[in-house]
């Protein structure tokens, strides 16, 4: 199979821009905001309860921001605990609706005291402002610039509306001489520098070989312009993945006999825990299978060595081929330089590959 990879077939949208189109935001929001506040069945917990005291007096404020707090508290929760794109995606845009409503009932629900009418038409907006930013949020995860709840919650808690939230919520607990301290922001996540991290090059993440025989090699070469992590997968489940930074080659030594699928994964910060790339991923199948085998010859053993390139959405056409150093010649190593080309060794016209879905990974 050695050679170059085609590029992918999936075509990628333009990222949106930094302020979305307000016409566009209204439209958005006010779905939102309807899906919000619609008859579907409550969750385990039910829906918050309604204030039992009128909003203009003390203990009635601050129940609605005690239910405003617990939506916020609960709309983070899921969106950490979000294990593949889809819950992430609907996790964040189901936060923003939540937002919006709260900014809603801020305004809506009655006067509220006096002495925090300021303050309240300040978290309304902020609140306004916040759910704006998780819609457009919602939209960068589903070009998979962001691909782990961890770093969602990152993002979040350095949103530009999060730092005069948390302002309104300091001067809402300030008791003054008119009124007394109100509780609110609990559910605020501190702000969080983003953690960048990489996999050393050629390091093994999974390995089931124990079991199986063979000397097969895997040789990988990286030319995309990000991290990744090959993956030989059987019957659904990875035999064994290996990472390959960008612009670098490794190598799998002792790849079992057998018939296997070949899957790749790109991007920017491993994320150990849900074993992806959490910033700027793709996933991507080679389209043909490919074999190992292992036979016995004079002096030693003949075995498969494939050899294979990567590329991914926006890197150019053109790789020719693994390194040249990985092995030399694409034959088999020093132990058997004697005997014949080892099958799949040789470089030359490889298959393409086609993007997947991350949940059609081996695991």
């Amino acid at each position: 199979m050695g050679g170059k990879a085609a590029l992918p077939r999936r075509r990628v949208a333009q990222a949106l821009p930094a302020a979305l189109p307000a016409a566009l935001l209204g439209v958005l929001l006010a779905g939102l905001v309807a899906l919000a506040g619609c008859a579907a069945p409550p969750g385990p917990s039910g829906p918050p309860p309604t204030p039992s005291a009128p909003v203009d007096t003390p203990d009635g404020y601050q129940s609605m921001l005690n239910q405003t707090d617990d939506q916020l508290d609960s709309a983070f929760a899921v969106i950490g605990q979000a294990r593949s794109l889809e819950a992430l995606e609907q996790a964040v845009l189901e936060g923003a609706g939540a937002a919006s409503a709260a900014s809603e009932r801020l305004t809506t629900s009655g006067p509220v005291p006096v002495s925090v009418s300021g303050d309240n038409a300040a978290l309304a907006a902020g609140l306004r402002q916040f759910g704006r930013e998780l819609a457009y949020l919602s939209q960068q995860i589903n070009l998979r610039a962001i691909c782990a709840g961890p770093t969602a919650l990152t993002a979040i808690s350095t949103a530009p509306a999060m730092p005069e939230l948390r302002t309104v919520g300091t001067q809402l607990g300030t008791p003054r001489s008119d009124r007394p301290a109100y509780r609110w922001g609990r559910a605020l996540p501190p702000p969080h520098d983003a953690v960048h991290s990489q996999l050393r090059n050629g390091a093994v993440l999974i390995d089931r070989r124990a079991d199986a025989s063979g000397d097969g090699v895997l040789q990988v070469r990286n030319n995309a312009t990000k991290d990744a992590v090959v993956l030989l997968g059987k019957a659904g489940a990875v035999v064994a993945s290996v990472a390959v930074n960008a612009g670098q080659s490794a190598r799998l030594d002792g790849v079992p006999d057998g018939d296997y699928d070949l899957y790749y994964t790109l991007g920017q910060d491993w994320d150990a825990g849900l074993a992806t790339f959490s910033r700027h991923c793709e996933f991507h199948r080679f389209t043909t299978p490919t074999s190992f085998s292992t036979r016995p010859v004079t002096g030693g053993s003949a075995y498969t060595v494939q050899s294979i390139v990567l590329t991914g959405q926006d890197d150019a056409p053109g790789a020719t081929g693994p390194d040249p150093a990985a092995a030399p010649g694409g034959r088999p190593d020093a132990r058997n330089q004697d005997g014949p080309p080892a099958p799949g060794g040789q470089l030359g016209a490889g298959p393409g590959t086609t993007d997947v879905d991350p949940g059609e990974l081996p695991r």
